[in-house]
Formats: structure tokens, C-alpha cells, sequence
């Protein structure tokens, strides 16, 4: 059996407390795993020319602008996530709960950030 995370959370708290914090739709996102409809989000045609996408619950750093890329799939797409000596990757890859997809969380808090794909087939060419 594949593990569900390997390591603990930094940021752990009651969901009634992420529901009071975050708006709405944020909520949704990040702690129900809802799927925005494409197209719809702030961040599919937002590409700044520098600094930083961050979590929505914890605000650690994901992505840097240049890893944000034009799919036309209609959700935000990055090539890669933030490393750091101190934490690692920024992010983490779990098998998502239909076994079928692998989901993409933050590192710090766990929150759903969407899935990854590998459209060209391996595992080097990955898009999250």
C-alpha cells in the first residue's frame, strides 16, 4: 500500500477553523478538493513576469511566475514546484482518492492544489 503522506504536516488545523479563514470558494478548493470550472479562476490568464505563487491556507511559496505556463486547459499549469534545502519540494504528489489521478497538495498544510498529468508520457515532462 502506498503511504498517504510522508511526512507530518507543518500546518494542521479542525476544519471549522479553515472554513472561518478562508472565503468560500477558497475553501472549496483547497480543503474539499472542488474542481473550479475551467476557464473560471483568477490565476488562468494571470502571468506576472516575477515573484511568487503561494498557498492559499499557509502561504508557503509553490511556484515561481517563470514555472507558469499557457495550456489552454483552463486551469493554472506549472512545469515545476519550489525546492529548498530546508523543506524540500514545496509541494507533494498523492494518489488521489479514486486511485486513477495523482494530486497535488502543499507541503506545509496539505491543500489541494489540483492534479499533475504527464501528457508526453514520462514521469520528467510532468505539468501541475
Amino acid at each position: 500500500k502506498i503511504p498517504k503522506r510522508l511526512r507530518e504536516l507543518e500546518v494542521q488545523k479542525p476544519e471549522e477553523e479553515w472554513q472561518q479563514e478562508l472565503d468560500e470558494a477558497t475553501y472549496l478548493v483547497l480543503r474539499q478538493k472542488y474542481t473550479e470550472p475551467a476557464h473560471s479562476g483568477d490565476y488562468d490568464q494571470f502571468y506576472p513576469s516575477n515573484g511568487l505563487f503561494r498557498c492559499a491556507g499557509c502561504h508557503l511559496p509553490l511556484y515561481a511566475a517563470g514555472a507558469k505556463f499557457e495550456s489552454s486547459c483552463g486551469w493554472p499549469v506549472f512545469d515545476r514546484a519550489i525546492y529548498s534545502e530546508e523543506r524540500g519540494c514545496h509541494v507533494e504528489v498523492e494518489v488521489d482518492e479514486d486511485g486513477r489521478r495523482f494530486e497535488i497538495v502543499c507541503a506545509r498544510c496539505g491543500g489541494h492544489l489540483g492534479h499533475v498529468s504527464f501528457p508526453r508520457g514520462g514521469c520528467a515532462d510532468e505539468e501541475h
